[in-house]
């Protein structure tokens, strides 16, 4: 399954099947756990055109141009909250009146996450040849693109570089394999 070449939201919606509930900010959750421990995956409704060129403009002094496959991301849902494994950034909308449960679960702000990595000791320099894009807190790595647009790994604090992939689509199959498996056999995190 080539998740980003398939819609995100589809891919998500064949997994969870029923088990989804949208809110008002056009978010939709998927897999509630039990015991009131939250939502397993969120996605949202993608980026008009407009949006994502507000979004590349308010990030380009600090990391130069959009890569493609985050472009092409963005369009399909504004940021996700995939699986607990991985956490996508996107554009903070500025709704208005939100509940704490809408505002939960909005999009990783790209700009906050920016922002966080401009502070560690490498952030400057690793800013300057990546665009940083996600992160996972259960691995505690954040995700960015190299100029080739291959997918990296980082530590997050240190920014000392894991692994790689070849792309953005790479990272997604591993990340929907995991997570699949994880939703089947009722296997979620508890960040409480």
């Amino acid at each position: 399954m080539k998740e980003s070449k398939k819609q995100i939201i589809e891919c998500l919606n064949s997994i969870y099947n029923e088990d989804k509930k949208k809110l008002r900010t056009e978010a939709i959750l998927f897999g509630e756990k039990e015991d009131d421990l939250g939502w397993h995956s969120t996605a949202s409704l993608g980026l008009s055109i407009e949006e994502l060129n507000t979004l590349e403009t308010s990030v380009s002094s600090y990391q130069g141009e959009m890569p493609l496959d985050y472009k092409n991301f963005l369009k399909q849902t504004n940021g996700a909250y995939l699986f607990d494994l991985i956490h996508i950034a996107g554009l903070e909308r500025n709704y208005k009146n939100l509940s704490y449960h809408e505002e939960t679960h909005e999009p990783r702000y790209l700009n906050e996450l920016v922002r966080i990595i401009s502070l560690e000791k490498k952030g400057p320099t690793r800013l300057k040849d990546y665009y940083f894009f996600g992160e996972s807190f259960i691995n505690g790595t954040v995700f960015a693109f190299d100029k080739e647009e291959k997918v990296i790994e980082f530590k997050e604090g240190s920014l000392r570089k894991i692994r790689e992939f070849n792309n953005l689509d790479a990272l997604l199959e591993q990340v929907f394999k995991v997570g699949q498996d994880h939703y089947k056999n009722r296997m979620f995190i508890d960040f409480s």
